[in-house]
């Protein structure tokens, strides 16, 4: 299904883009990178649990119903 790519892709730009914006701000210690860490995975986990299947479409559920 075409959706798991799209969060696949949306998680990793976040945690990419995070990761981007820790290294460009200079944080050298270990506390801000761990908000940093916690920045980057807290988002991404909450889209996953939040983010539902879509419906079917009306051809997908003829030819569910067909088999």
């Amino acid at each position: 299904m075409q959706t798991d790519y799209m969060k696949a892709a949306l998680m990793a730009a976040w945690i990419l883009a995070v990761g981007v914006l820790g290294y460009v701000s200079g944080a050298t210690s270990f506390v801000a990178w761990t908000i940093l860490a916690v920045l980057a995975l807290v988002p991404p986990t909450v889209m996953v649990r939040l983010w539902g299947v879509p419906s079917p479409s009306m051809s997908e559920t003829i030819r569910e119903v067909l088999r």
